[in-house]
Parts: structure tokens; C-alpha cells; sequence
């Protein structure tokens, strides 16, 4: 992908997360952007110890009002951008099995090539002009550099959703079993937030986590849709998209969308239905 067409695809991105507050990978949502607040003063820390420090010939080339605005600038702008090449691969799934390291550092490498442009015209803006050409001696640090930064922030952010998991668990531990006055309640409802109430309606698989949906709301715990799916058991309701399960009950109507099948709940929600899980949903009588 030629370089430019990249650089606009993540500007996009990064637009499109902070016009769209309330999508599902949007900054609100994504573990990516939800940890900003916590990494955003190691990047301004790390751009002030570079401005300092003067590397790459800069301590030379540049006074330290200069090199502050330099290295803080390209700093955040290229953590912003691996962020945002993190959540697009989650987002598209192709990555999803590889190890974090991996995922990581295929982030990282893309977020270079945007940041290697914007290296060049910033320096060319703020100390002196550099030719586009010398993108290619450029890139190869750029490249190093932000893939140890990507792996690194990698790390960091699954570190403190591993703590978010031991947490979880201690919070469901701590959560009395059911009594059997009223039946056995699954194990899943433990995990669902006592102000969501128990009228399940849908789950959505978003990244790490899991959407739950329900008549009063919905809310994020830290769960796979498989290990939720095995606590509900199949009569409950059925999967109807790789990245959803529907509750027995919950579709109030059916839409075509673009030749695709929609079941429109009872709360309003849209839930796509998949070809891969077609024939079993209309099995169930949920489709026409």
C-alpha cells in the first residue's frame, strides 16, 4: 500500500474515534484507547528525555525550546497511530490468534510508515528541509524504533487486562451461588452487573471483551464469547454471527440489509446473521 494512501487510512482512523464516542471500536470502547490516560504520561516523560538528550544529531542541530516540540509532537503522534493500527487489526480479526508480541509489532511497523512522514516534515518545518527522498534511510530507525515502542505498549496494556482478569474472577468467586428455591441461575449471570437486571437480550464480542446486552442496558466485562456461551448452555439462545449470540426471545422482527438478514431485538438493537450460521437460525424459526 503506497505509502500516502496508509498515512490518510490512519488519520481516518484516528478521526473516526474521536467523532464516533459511542461506536463499539471507538476509543471508549477499545482496551487500546481506554488505556491512554495511563500511557500518556510515559510518552510526554519519554519525548521530554529525547528533547533533552538531543539524539540523532538534534542536540546540535536544534535548541531545546525546538527539540521539545519536535520529539513530543512525533511521539505522540506515532503512539496515537500504532494504537490506532492495533485496534484496525483487531478490528479486522486476522491477527486475533497471533501473540501479542506479533500482533504488536505488525502494528508498530505500519504505524512507521506514516510516522516516517511525519518525521520528515517536521523536521523540515522546525529545524531544517529534509528531500521525501531520504524517506528510505529513514524509515528502516523509524521502523525500529516504533516497533519496540508498539511491543512495549503491548505488554503494558495486556498486563492490565490480565489484572482486570484476576479481578473479574475474584469478583464472581466472591458472588454467592444461586439457591435452589428458584432454580439453578447460570454461572454467566454472576459476571452480568446487578444494574443490567437478568432480561438478556444479546452478548457481542468487542476485542477483549464481551458486550451485554439487556433490557436495561449494556455494559463490558472481560470474557470470551465462547467461555460465556458454555456457562449459558445452548437453550438459552443461539450464536448467530461469529461476534454474536442472541437471547431465545429477544428478536421482535427480522430486516434485510444489503441481501443480509437482521434481527432487530426487542430493545431496538441491530444484530447481523451470518451465512455460516444462516441455516441454523432459520432452523430455529427466527427467520422467514
Amino acid at each position: 500500500m503506497p505509502a500516502p494512501v496508509l498515512h490518510r487510512r490512519c488519520v481516518e482512523v484516528l478521526a473516526f474515534f474521536a467523532i464516533c464516542p459511542d461506536h463499539p471500536s471507538t476509543m471508549r470502547e477499545s482496551s487500546y484507547f481506554k488505556s491512554i490516560p495511563r500511557q500518556l504520561p510515559w510518552v510526554l516523560g519519554s519525548g521530554v528525555v529525547m528533547a533533552v538528550t538531543g539524539p540523532f544529531g538534534s542536540y546540535f542541530a536544534a535548541g531545546l525550546g525546538i527539540r521539545l516540540l519536535y520529539f513530543i509532537t512525533t511521539g505522540v503522534l506515532i503512539w496515537l497511530e500504532v494504537l490506532a493500527c492495533a485496534a484496525l487489526l483487531a478490528t479486522v480479526g486476522l491477527t486475533e490468534r497471533w501473540p501479542i508480541v506479533s500482533r504488536m509489532a505488525l502494528a508498530g511497523l505500519l504505524a512507521s510508515v506514516p510516522g516516517t512522514l511525519q518525521i520528515i516534515i517536521l523536521y523540515s518545518w522546525l529545524v531544517r528541509p529534509i528531500p521525501f527522498a531520504a524517506a528510505l534511510e529513514i524509515f528502516p530507525q523509524t521502523a525500529f524504533l516504533t516497533v519496540i515502542i508498539s511491543v512495549l505498549v503491548g505488554l503494558f496494556i495486556e498486563q492490565r487486562l490480565h489484572a482486570a482478569a484476576d479481578t473479574e474472577r475474584a469478583r464472581v468467586a466472591s458472588v454467592p451461588e444461586a439457591g435452589a428455591q428458584g432454580g439453578a441461575v447460570p454461572d454467566f449471570f454472576r459476571r452480568v452487573p446487578p444494574a443490567l437486571g437478568r432480561d438478556l437480550l444479546a452478548l457481542e464480542m468487542e476485542d477483549h471483551y464481551l458486550r451485554i446486552h439487556t433490557a436495561l442496558g449494556s455494559d463490558l466485562i472481560l470474557l470470551r464469547l465462547r467461555d460465556a456461551l458454555a456457562e449459558l448452555g445452548p437453550s438459552r439462545g443461539r450464536q448467530v454471527h461469529r461476534s454474536w449470540w442472541v437471547a431465545e426471545g429477544a428478536a421482535a422482527s427480522v430486516e434485510r440489509n444489503a441481501g443480509r438478514n437482521v434481527l432487530v431485538l426487542r430493545n431496538g438493537l441491530r444484530v447481523p446473521v451470518s451465512k455460516s450460521f444462516r441455516e441454523q437460525v432459520k432452523e430455529a424459526g427466527w427467520l422467514e
